[in-house]
């Protein structure tokens, strides 16, 4: 049986002082989660001949030419599943090919902004989190989630109530998500922390970071799930 390739939507990085290169990445502990469950990690990158790109997470207006997608349609039809990344910047580009792998039925797993873009490629949108409350670059803090017991996410951690890392700065409540996905999870404050697509193979958007989790046991059967639905 051939590996799945899995397609990692590149990231912009943040300019380094005296850096004479624009980069690209993907954070390396996907891809070696990726790699660890039988998949083959490559990453997808923008199509627009430009080096100027958008520098938040409050997503863009960008409107791409027709040729600029579906030079990222070719990108995505190399993949059986597709990895929304997480970062502090988000781009039109990753939006696009969020939407045509929804719409060939590609499995998607969303992490953190990739979360932000799943909704953005649905028609919704996040909003920002002027409180910062849940913005903390740590690795070890955890706060509390509330899962619920009929979703795919319950089933992969086997607990209604889990403690996960949280770093993000823009946020979604229920009327974000309601109308364009089913509620996975809720933090202690109500705010939706992940929703997956019940009609798809496999889309699930986590607001958190399970690849800074690699120690706990969840994690490898999130991975070894998702792999699974793109080899299906």
């Amino acid at each position: 049986m051939k590996k799945p390739i899995i397609g990692i939507a590149s990231k912009q990085e943040e300019a380094i002082d005296n850096d004479l290169w624009h980069r690209m990445s993907m954070v390396d502990e996907i891809r070696y989660l990726v790699n660890k469950h039988g998949g083959i990690s490559i990453m997808l990158l923008p199509s627009e001949i430009t080096l100027d790109f958008n520098s938040n997470d409050y997503g863009e207006d960008k409107t791409l030419t027709n040729q600029e997608v579906e030079d990222l349609k070719r990108q995505v039809d190399l993949c059986d599943g597709i990895i929304l990344q997480g970062g502090m910047y988000s781009n039109q580009f990753e939006v696009e090919i969020c939407k045509y792998a929804l719409e060939k039925d590609i499995p998607i797993l969303g992490i953190c902004a990739g979360f932000n873009n799943i909704l953005r490629a649905l028609g919704s949108n996040v909003y920002e989190d002027k409180t910062n409350l849940h913005n903390h670059y740590d690795k070890n803090y955890r706060h509390k989630i509330f899962i619920e017991e009929d979703s795919r996410l319950y089933k992969i951690i086997g607990k209604s109530e889990y403690e996960v890392n949280s770093m993000h700065t823009m946020i979604a409540d229920k009327k974000n998500v309601e109308d364009y996905g089913s509620i996975c999870a809720y933090s202690e404050d109500g705010l939706i922390e992940a929703f997956e697509l019940k009609n798809k193979k496999f889309v699930l958007a986590l607001k958190w970071h399970p690849e800074l989790m690699m120690d706990e046991e969840y994690v490898d059967r999130l991975f070894s799930e998702y792999i699974a639905s793109c080899i299906e």
